[in-house]
């Protein structure tokens, strides 16, 4: 027998939506329930499984509306919208297949009028739809989150990422035969649909609202086949977990051979992405650190359904919506401060409708010297509705704008550099959609023109009397280190270079781009060197359960790149590594130079700036120590961590003055020791052997007897 029931959804935006889920945990505590954490993983709220369905005539068209949703949204934007059903209309897209001609198929949207301010506020209504659909959502969940934390007096973990389906991962290509993956790193003609419009009318789209409710935050951007090879969902988990009050978001992959898994885990390990122990203790537990700051573009569903939440898959960048970037940040000379990170370069990727309150921190930005550059279109309006386009073009010495509508097509063309861009190769433009448009204009004297579509100029700069810089670019830069189309593309990293974002050639992110390494750097000043992961196509099918003989196959065709490390002189930050090993190093000095901190595979020796440490008599498959943070110590505790995997003996460096040492496996649980190992300090250095019943997996250096 099958029971079926019928289970209403509850109404977010009903004053009694906050009681009810109050009320709800207080039965469980009545009830003598420990409640430990949240299940948060994947907000299913208005929603279903369905990646493809509810696509009537080939648009969304599952959106739900309530009165208490529609008196809302009346109260903070007008009467008008009390009967906000009507309005829905504005929503609908291509729904012409009624017309007699050839009309009926084309990518129409129905607006408020014939002019371009008619469309912008078309564009502005449905961005404050979805902005209050997901602001009231979270905000509520949050609220909720915190009653029940003080009602059961403690913490209430909710670890996981918001959305079920993420783009570009899960977004729509038409491939025909071809493997699906290599195709979802760059906007082509074969791009049909992304499925943010889904997450958007679910009140999940937004990654860096859900940030206030999640635990640490993070992204499952990696998943069904689709291995990252550009390295944006291991960047978008930086950027939501460097703003997350436990600032430790995680960069999921599922669905690729185990092999290629590992390639990715050592990614999220470089990046610092809830990294294994030995790199974590490495980074204090930190994402990595970049100088650049782009503007996550969170009007794409808004201006068009197709698009959704990416302009541009680039992992030399952290990413903030404009709403969080106006909370957080806080101006110094010549730098952005969010969260403790300090950013000397602001990049806009894609915002017709800017918060109020943007375009003056832009300016002061630049006033206090730092670098502004905003690619795509122009704002007409704020998003409370105020005309901000004069005050746009003053900001980045624009005299006036060349184009009378919504921007123009120029699929095929290519963008040429001039000026300060003269050494940027030139950029195709791929499509006619929305995000290939471009917007020529005019410089005002003493602005530069620097990109232009031929005799079009789309690109201006303008170095302010204070230091700072603006640069409009009026098209999509690409970048697409995977070369998922065959060539790698580089734009937005040769503007930035050009620009001065990155400090020099040694830089982490300078170094990525133009060599076989990725290389990052941590706010403690750890750093980190890896093989790229870049070049190796999907090849393989998306499941999550694997067949082993089948992925054998794969690879076997399709081998993986070496993953070996020759690093012979390298610069880096101004340091000289060498270093022989496998996959991954990542190094920390304390403040008079010396090595404090270690984590690398198939390692036995590491020079910094020709001075060598040797900490092995062989390569070790895996080897790590750092000393415990002070602040983290506890009376006859550890001072040191270490991990082994491998036979050999050890030479460890101590930072720590220890008189006789006392060396032990870690315990069953965790705190706690388990056998001794026998070990010996001569010099500062700390001596054991590793293997089979000796020292083996993680180990406590205590600090009972040290000085």
């Amino acid at each position: 027998m099958v029971v079926s029931y019928r289970v209403p959804e509850m109404d977010y935006f009903s004053p009694q939506a906050l009681p009810f889920l109050e009320a709800l945990v207080r039965r469980y505590h009545t009830a003598g329930i420990p409640l430990n954490g949240l299940y948060a993983d994947e907000m299913h709220i208005q929603q279903d499984w369905g990646y493809a369905d509810h696509h009537e005539e080939g648009q969304f068209a599952l959106r739900y509306l309530t009165p208490h949703l529609a008196g809302t949204f009346a109260r903070l934007h007008g009467p008008e919208y009390a009967d906000f059903e009507r309005w829905l209309v504005y929503f609908a897209y291509g729904q012409h297949g009624f017309l007699p001609d050839l009309q009926a198929r084309l990518a129409a949207q129905h607006v408020l009028g014939p002019d371009p301010t008619d469309v912008q506020r078309t564009f502005l209504l449905r961005r404050r739809y979805y902005e209050l659909l997901h602001n009231t959502v979270v905000e509520l969940f949050a609220r909720a989150k915190a009653s029940a934390e003080q009602l059961y007096g403690h913490e209430l973990e909710a670890r996981a990422h918001a959305t079920w389906a993420q783009s570009p991962t899960i977004d729509f290509w038409n491939v025909r035969n071809q493997p699906l993956p290599p195709r979802q790193y760059e906007y082509t003609p074969d791009f049909l649909w992304s499925n943010t419009v889904q997450q958007a009318a679910s009140a999940c789209s937004d990654y860096f609202k859900w940030n206030e409710f999640l635990t640490g935050g993070g992204n499952d951007h990696a998943e069904g086949g689709w291995s990252d090879r550009n390295y944006y969902g291991l960047a978008l988990a930086c950027s939501t977990g460097s703003l997350n009050r436990v600032p430790n978001a995680y960069a999921a992959a599922w669905g690729m051979p185990a092999a290629v898994h590992r390639r990715h885990r050592a990614l999220e390990n470089a990046f610092g992405c809830a990294p294994d122990e030995p790199f974590a203790a490495v980074t204090d537990y930190e994402h990595r650190e970049v100088p650049v700051l782009m503007l996550y573009p969170s009007s794409l569903v808004a201006c068009e359904e197709r698009f959704g939440s990416w302009m541009v898959q680039y992992g030399y960048a952290n990413y903030v919506t404009p709403t969080k970037l106006l909370e957080h940040g806080r101006l110094l000379e010549r730098h952005l401060d969010l969260a403790g990170r300090r950013y000397g370069t602001i990049a806009v990727l894609f915002e017709p409708l800017p918060p109020s309150g943007l375009l003056d921190l832009l300016e002061r930005f630049v006033d206090a010297g730092g670098k502004l550059v905003w690619s795509g279109p122009p704002p007409q309006f704020d998003l409370a509705g105020g005309e901000v386009r004069a005050r746009w073009q003053r900001l980045f010495g624009l005299r006036s704008l060349g184009f009378a509508h919504e921007g123009l097509v120029a699929a095929g063309s290519s963008v040429t550099f001039e000026g300060v861009f003269a050494g940027v190769p030139a950029q195709v433009i791929l499509t006619d959609f929305l995000v290939d448009l471009i917007y020529p204009v005019e410089p005002e004297p003493g602005s530069a023109v620097v990109a232009r579509v031929g005799p079009r100029a789309v690109g201006v700069h303008w170095a302010h009397p204070r230091g700072g810089s603006t640069t409009f670019l009026g098209f999509r830069p690409r970048d697409d280190q995977a070369g998922s189309l065959g060539v790698p593309v580089h734009s937005w990293f040769e503007i930035l270079r050009a620009l001065g974002s990155y400090p020099g050639e040694d830089d982490p992110s300078v170094v990525s781009r133009t060599s076989r390494w990725l290389a990052t750097r941590f706010p403690n000043g750890a750093l980190a060197v890896g093989a790229h992961y870049r070049d190796h196509i999907e090849s393989w099918p998306g499941g999550f359960h694997r067949d082993a003989q089948q992925d054998e196959q794969a690879l076997a065709a399709n081998p993986l790149p070496p993953d070996e490390l020759e690093l012979t002189g390298l610069r880096l930050a101004g340091r000289r590594v060498d270093f022989r090993g496998r996959l991954l190093v990542a190094f920390r000095e304390d403040d008079r130079h010396r090595l404090a901190a270690f984590a690398g595979y198939e390692a036995e020796r590491l020079s910094l700036d020709g001075r060598e440490h040797v900490f092995a008599d062989r390569p070790m498959p895996m080897l790590g120590w750092a000393p415990v943070r002070a602040d983290r110590r506890v009376a006859g505790g550890a001072v040191l961590e270490v991990w082994i995997q491998g036979e050999g003996r050890l030479r460890l460096p101590l930072t720590d003055e220890v008189v006789v040492p006392r060396l032990f496996v870690a315990g069953q649980r965790p705190g706690t020791v388990g056998a001794a190992v026998p070990a010996r300090v001569d010099g500062g250095i700390l001596e054991f052997e590793a293997g089979p019943g000796k020292a083996q997996g993680k180990l406590f250096l205590l600090q009972g007897v040290s000085s």
